[in-house]
């Protein structure tokens, strides 16, 4: 199986710029190309009481806060990457992390995740595992876990 197209999954960590740099790298190798995608999730996910919700915003609010999240991981990709990160396309949306990068990755075609073993989170890993465990159970194509 040879991949076209690596999706960085990427948290604005330290491990997950090593996972960016990886995922570069095995792509210079195989001649594939590669997207990113931060996932900003919803405070409230539907395992709790509703009380603890996102507040009422302006119409248009959360599309500018997902531009800038964008524009913000296009940053750090060229921060690890260097000019490399040109040509990496990104990605930045709401909900269940998981969820949203199975279902981008299966959007724009990607053959393999790429994701560094443990990020930011420390407290949702230790509650109810770190996004990286979770996409190696439910993921249909390969996930690359970088340590």
């Amino acid at each position: 199986m040879s991949f076209k197209k690596i999706l960085i999954a990427h948290d604005f960590s330290e491990p997950a710029d090593r996972a960016a740099r990886y995922a570069r790298d095995v792509a210079r190798q195989i001649g594939a190309k590669l997207e990113a995608v931060y996932v900003m999730p919803d405070l409230y996910d539907g395992r709790a009481d509703q009380i603890v919700t996102l507040p009422i915003t302006a119409p248009g609010e959360p599309e500018r806060y997902l531009e800038f999240l964008r524009m913000e991981l296009a940053r750090a990709l060229k921060n690890a990457l260097g000019p490399d990160a040109e040509d990496v396309l990104t990605h930045a949306l709401r909900g269940d992390t998981v969820r949203r990068i199975e279902a981008l990755a299966a959007e724009v075609g990607a053959d393999a995740i790429c994701v560094a073993a443990t990020g930011k989170g420390a407290v949702a890993r230790v509650l109810m595992g770190s996004t990286s465990q979770l996409l190696l159970r439910s993921s249909v194509i390969p996930v690359l876990v970088v340590p």
